[in-house]
């Protein structure tokens, strides 16, 4: 990003072009740079003027620099050109005039609050100061994109003195970062504007955040942010989407070098507050770190990863959801041992078929089973000692496809009563009955009485 107080002497101008649009309008085309830092600015020649005469009036720039009008023929190529080399030479003259002092009227005609860090962090104080209390009280108040997070980290750095106008102090941003508690960033592998920055290339840091409870992270690139500490000790729900975790310790050890993790580690890297976990949509292939970095987590979201089994999770002793839809995962073993006591288990969009292993998840109450690959009714045995389960999806299955198939799940699974809920509807009254009749035609079969059973 541009930082114009410190290479300010490293700043271009040039005007590499000229268009007409349609409706015969002429823009010139700005290009500004600051060191490695470079965008372009689209300006019609009556913008030029109204910048010469602020200039003029407030900042003695000698008045007939500025080339003048032509009412007739100003659309001629040849007069384009010439006006273009005028206006690059106009712009170069004054840059160098007012190179120290940099008026705002001349920063903002280059569009430099668009990229400057300084002039970045201006705006935010300003809208902080204005409106921060407004955007406290709402959780979605306001989001940060990773340029102003950028902006923010950078002007920490610079001893530069703070404005004189209270509306510009950076304290405005210090003091609203302290307090804001949910914190949502947004990145990207695009330029920001018409400039050669990339979001995803810009690192940043969060130790201005104090009080964040919730902290989500959309398209980011973790290994860019350097400092998380604070979160370390308020975050009780974090959220990293699409952002190509291989691992939970790529994000919530980011500012580790190594990002190693063991059970005698320093506990300052732990996240014991956390209780929601969700990294749905990244490219993990293992989750067993998080029995280390969020021991108390209760709820865990990997869906859209790449995991092909489920891991021990047993020493997460207060885990009660877990969802890990749209894997890889083909087979199960020794469930009871894995999960501990784990209420409600999101398995859709996977490759399973045999259900041996949820035979022993006697806390289970809502599984979700959709779309894999269960073909034979008799699997729905290993269920069956299931009686806290009031909540199966097996829709998208093969087995879904038989005849009677709810008739028969019900019957497996001695559900008998209209609190249960298979693939996301209750039992009509019908079935309830069918089930009731083939139980009571099993029983006289089997020769057993009322009292038997």
């Amino acid at each position: 990003m541009s930082c114009y107080v410190q290479y300010c002497r490293e700043c271009g101008i040039a005007i590499s072009n000229a268009e007409t649009d349609n409706n015969g309008v002429t823009y010139y085309l700005i290009k500004v740079n600051v060191g490695d830092v470079t965008w372009t600015v689209q300006k019609r020649y009556k913008e030029f003027l109204e910048l010469h005469k602020k200039l003029v009036n407030e900042h003695t720039v000698t008045k007939d620099i500025l080339p003048g009008k032509k009412i007739i023929g100003n659309k001629e190529p040849n007069f384009i050109e010439k006006r273009r080399v005028g206006l690059e030479i106009y712009l170069q003259t004054v840059l160098s005039f007012l190179q120290k002092s940099m008026p705002e009227e001349l920063l903002e005609f280059l569009e430099f609050d668009k990229y400057d860090v300084i002039l970045i962090v201006k705006k935010l104080a300003v809208d902080f100061f204005q409106n921060g209390d407004d955007y406290l009280l709402n959780d979605n108040g306001f989001n940060f994109n990773v340029l102003l997070l950028y902006a923010i980290s950078e002007r920490l750095k610079l001893p530069c003195p703070d404005s004189e106008n209270n509306e510009y102090n950076f304290s405005h941003v210090l003091d609203f970062c302290s307090k804001f508690k949910y914190l949502a960033i947004k990145g990207g592998n695009h330029y920001v504007g018409t400039s050669n920055i990339i979001y995803n290339k810009l690192n940043f840091e969060l130790s201005s955040f104090k009080n964040v409870n919730k902290f989500e992270c959309y398209n980011i690139a973790y290994n860019m942010i350097y400092n998380l500490m604070t979160l370390r000790d308020t975050v009780r729900i974090i959220t990293v989407y699409n952002s190509k975790l291989k691992t939970p310790e790529d994000i919530l050890l980011c500012d580790n070098v190594h990002k190693e993790w063991s059970a005698d580690m320093d506990p300052s890297m732990i996240w014991n507050k956390v209780k929601v976990v969700d990294f749905s949509w990244n490219e993990i292939l293992t989750l067993k770190s998080l029995t280390i970095l969020t021991p108390n987590v209760k709820t865990i979201n990997l869906n859209g990863n790449l995991l092909n089994t489920i891991e021990d999770l047993s020493p997460l002793s207060y885990l009660s959801h877990l969802s890990l839809s749209s894997n890889n995962i083909t087979e199960v073993f020794d469930l009871h041992t894995k999960l501990g006591n784990v209420v409600c288990l999101n398995l859709s969009s996977n490759k399973i078929s045999n259900l041996e292993a949820f035979s022993k998840l006697f806390s289970l109450e809502m599984l979700d089973l959709g779309s894999n690959l269960v073909n034979d009714i008799d699997q729905l045995k290993h269920l069956s000692g299931l009686e806290n389960m009031n909540y199966l999806v097996l829709s998208g299955n093969p087995v879904s496809t038989i005849v009677d198939y709810r008739i028969k799940v019900l019957g497996i699974l001695k559900k008998r009563t209209s609190d249960f809920c298979l693939d996301n509807e209750r039992p009509t009254q019908k079935e309830l009955d069918t089930v009731a009749i083939m139980h009571a035609l099993k029983v006289a079969k089997e020769g057993k009485t009322l009292f038997d059973r």
